[in-house]
C-alpha cells in the first residue's frame, strides 16, 4: 500500500513540475520514481539508490564484477533526451498522468556499466546526449535507444528488454 501511495507521488511530483515547465529538478525526481517503482527504498521508505547495482541490466563488461567502484550506474536515455520527449508532451498538448506514467515505464531505466566504459561514452559525447544519428530518420541508429552505448562499444547483457 506505502509503496502504490509513494509511487504515485513521486509521479504526480514528476507532472506537476513538467506541466508547470519546470525540468531543472526532474532528475531527481526520476531517481526518486525510479527507486520507488522497483521497491529500491529503506525501512524508512527513503531512496536506495545503492540498489540499483543489483537489479539493473548490466554491460557485458560490468557482468561478474562484485566491487560497486569500479561500477557506475548510467541512464538507459540520459535525463536530457527523456526531459525532451517531456518537453514535447506538453507542447503537443499530450500530458498527463497516465501518459507521463506510460512513457516513464517504457524510457526510465538505468544500466550499471564500468567506470571504462563511462569514460567511453564521455570521450563520445554520450554522456548527456544521443549521438546525432538517433534524430537521422534514413540512419539504422534513428530512434535506437542502444545507439548511444554501441557508438562508444558498449552492449548490455539484457538487450532484448530495451527493443
Amino acid at each position: 500500500m506505502m509503496k502504490s501511495f509513494h509511487l504515485n507521488l513521486e509521479l504526480q511530483h514528476i507532472y506537476m513540475e513538467v506541466n508547470a515547465e519546470r525540468f531543472h529538478y526532474l532528475p531527481l525526481f526520476f531517481e526518486s520514481y525510479y527507486c520507488h517503482r522497483h521497491g529500491l527504498v529503506t525501512n524508512n521508505d527513503k531512496t536506495d539508490w545503492e540498489g540499483i547495482f543489483k537489479v539493473a541490466p548490466r554491460s557485458l563488461e560490468a557482468q561478474g564484477i562484485t566491487e560497486q567502484k569500479r561500477l557506475v550506474r548510467e541512464w538507459f536515455l540520459p535525463s536530457s533526451v527523456l526531459i525532451g520527449l517531456l518537453k514535447a508532451m506538453v507542447r503537443d498538448d499530450r500530458l498527463s498522468l497516465a501518459a507521463l506514467q506510460t512513457e516513464l515505464e517504457q524510457k526510465l531505466f538505468y544500466v550499471v556499466i564500468t567506470r571504462e566504459e563511462q569514460a567511453k561514452l564521455k570521450q563520445q559525447g554520450g554522456l548527456k546526449s544521443m549521438p546525432a544519428s538517433y534524430y537521422q530518420a534514413d540512419h539504422r541508429d534513428y530512434a535506437n535507444p542502444l545507439a548511444r552505448f554501441h557508438n562508444a562499444g558498449i552492449y548490455l547483457s539484457d538487450e532484448c528488454i530495451f527493443s
